[in-house]
């Protein structure tokens, strides 16, 4: 509910929604005894409370429009006392300006801004030829009005009623005008406050044989070059001795139109004509263009493919119309369209149905936004629709009478995506880790997230982190993250995986002997574990490296050897004595680092001294060694003996 239920609630002009989800939807109300323009701004995915924004002026206002971009970048024109106002913010945290006047003698504004924040305004003036259409574009903050009029003939009676200009600026920056003038559509670009020399007729002079007799209410669209364009228009044609009312589309190609085409679902001659023709481009040139019967009310929408190519054309309501659906085309996201529209088929009160099209062109099943509880929608005092970058849609409307009218807005919400942990397995050195992950890209409001470990839930955070409340047990852990938005929509990210390490590996080193003399072997027997205490060895991550330092700069002093659980006996030779110190270096797959270190000395081998007690063995062992040499020892004799 934006404003209501109030009799002064007059009427819904217009909305728009940035690519960033911001936005800005414009009505008027009576205040003070006269009718001023009030804004609901959209922030955070909740449109704000409304705020009037003609403050200062005592005259009735009329005819408000509002283009925003990212950023919170919004401009607002409307009429007050027969001179157009703008009011503008430049970004999220700068208030509404207060009004400043622009052009007087000045009725029926539009206004169109880029993503780039290029921003043009296009409106009738009181002429020479009683009205000329004039041009406004925003530079470095400032609306400056270009000097010429775009009038074919400035003579002429141009942009006045349903000829009242349109307008739509493309991504490079350049806008392109349409408006009626001597019965014509007339089409010219600005850049800037300087228009192109080339005026083109959009509207043929017949079509299918048939002699055209006027054509007027003109939109106008394109994506990111302005290059290419979309303009459809209302013509009446001369039909033998009556006429009939089409809805035709032409693109502007470069500097020529490539030809007129039916957007109406109608035929020449046929039944019935059509009429209210509205559309929608997306930033590459796709989009939709709609109009209704004339009769029958039926609506229907015509695709326009890359580069503003129109394509085939089908209904969009199921059920009978009874009236006039008002419809409207909104963008939301780089290609996603939708068109709202009034349904009434006679029997029951009027509602307002949307169908949207995620590729911008096939139509999803029709979807009722409006609630009967509220009364009638009245969506000829305004309807309106748009969308973000992300595919959220919005759309706003009139309903209800007298003192229950009602400014409604409803809002189509696409569930979180593209949120994720950064690894599918990770390990953790301790046991509350801090369980992380991408966040969602959800442009309106927070994103509430539950956290579940092992199928439990864990807890919940609006941040992109969770710390466990509990430590958890050592070992392999499944985890879970959903995401949910203000619409309620939940989804379920896949799953990850922790493993929980903290204790050291445990690492068995004994050398074989403290003091060894040089030149000897010194032995090693050394063994590993990662099991933490009690629990099975599959509850520790396991030994990754081993990494043994025999302390002296000799030849393979250093080694990386393979982890064990069994003892494994190891050898190493110094070539010099001294007293060394042995290091035993394993780290585990979490990280966890264990050192042990052991100490050995290595002494000069001691020399034997020669006493008489061993030369006295010496010569007694001589004695015994003589055999004769008939004794079969002597044969085993390697060298003789003296």
């Amino acid at each position: 509910m934006i404003d209501g239920p109030s009799s002064a609630v007059l009427g819904l002009s217009g909305m728009s929604v940035a690519r960033d989800g911001t936005g800005a939807l414009v009505y008027l109300r009576t205040d003070a005894g006269a009718a001023h323009v009030f804004v609901s701004l959209l922030r955070d995915g909740a449109f704000q409370p409304p705020q009037r924004i003609d403050t200062g002026l005592g005259a009735a206002s009329s005819q408000p429009v509002v283009a925003t971009t990212s950023g919170g970048v919004t401009q607002i024109a409307f009429v007050n006392g027969g001179t157009l106002y703008t009011v503008g913010s430049a970004n999220l945290l700068d208030p509404l300006s207060a009004p400043s006047p622009l052009a007087g003698g000045a009725s029926d504004p539009a206004i169109s801004m880029s993503t780039a924040g290029k921003a043009y305004l296009a409106f009738t003036q009181t002429g020479a030829g009683r009205h000329d259409v004039r041009t406004a574009a925003l530079i470095s903050g400032s609306w400056t009005l270009a000097p010429p009029v775009l009038d074919v003939n400035p003579a002429d009676d141009a942009g006045a009623g349903t000829g009242r200009p349109a307008v739509v600026t493309a991504g490079d920056g350049t806008a392109i005008v349409a408006w009626g003038e001597n019965g014509h559509i007339e089409v010219r670009r600005v850049l800037g406050t300087s228009p192109s020399p080339t005026v083109l007729q959009a509207d043929p002079t017949n079509y299918g044989g048939y002699p055209e007799v006027s054509a007027d209410l003109p939109v106008v669209g394109a994506g990111g070059d302005s290059s290419y364009a979309t303009v459809a228009f209302h013509e009446t044609l001369t039909v033998g001795a009556s006429q009939q009312s089409r809805v035709l589309v032409n693109r502007l190609h470069a500097s020529r139109f490539d030809g007129v085409s039916e957007a109406d679902g109608q035929s020449t001659p046929g039944p019935e004509g059509a009429v209210d023709p509205a559309l929608g481009i997306t930033e590459y040139g796709y989009g939709l263009i709609v109009a209704s019967g004339d009769a029958d009310h039926n609506l229907f929408a015509t695709a326009v493919n890359g580069n503003d190519q129109p394509g085939g054309t089908g209904q969009i309501n199921s059920l009978p119309q009874a009236s006039d659906p008002h419809a409207v085309v909104g963008v939301a996201g780089t290609v996603s369209t939708l068109v709202a529209w009034q349904q009434d088929t006679g029997a029951v009160a009027p509602e307002i149905r949307i169908r949207y099209a995620p590729d911008g062109i096939d139509l999803d099943d029709e979807q009722v936004v409006s609630t009967p509880d509220l009364g009638p929608t009245a969506a000829a005092q305004g309807l309106a629709a748009g969308g973000d970058v992300s595919g959220d849609a919005a759309v706003a409307w009139v309903q209800g009478s007298g003192d229950q009218t009602r400014i409604v807005a409803a809002q189509l919400f696409q569930a979180p995506r593209g949120f994720a942990p950064p690894t599918a397995f990770t390990y953790a050195q301790t046991p509350q880790p801090q369980l992380a992950w991408s966040a969602a890209p959800e442009l309106w409001g927070p994103v509430n997230y539950i956290v579940k470990l092992d199928g439990n839930v864990l807890g919940g955070t609006q941040a992109t982190t969770f710390v466990p409340p509990a430590p958890l047990l050592q070992g392999r852990h499944v985890w879970q993250v959903s995401a949910t938005n203000l619409a309620g929509l939940t989804v379920l990210d896949r799953p990850s995986k922790v493993f929980i390490d903290s204790v050291a590996p445990k690492i068995t080193a004994r050398v074989l002997g403290r003091v060894h003399p040089l030149g000897t072997i010194v032995g090693l027997a050394l063994a590993t574990s990662d099991a933490p205490p009690l629990l099975p060895a599959s509850d520790g991550s396991g030994v990754k490296t081993l990494t043994l330092k025999w302390g002296d700069r000799g030849r393979g002093s250093s080694l990386v050897l393979r982890p064990s659980p069994r003892t494994r006996r190891l050898s190493h030779r110094y070539a010099r004595r001294g007293r060394y110190r042995i290091t035993v270096i394993a780290v585990d797959r979490a990280g966890n680092r264990s050192v042990v270190t052991r100490t050995l000395t290595v002494t000069l081998r001691a020399k034997p001294r020669r006493t008489k007690h061993r030369h006295h063995s010496a010569r007694r062992a001589t004695r015994h060694s003589v055999r004769p040499a008939t004794h079969p020892s002597a044969r085993r004799t390697t060298r003789p003996i003296r």
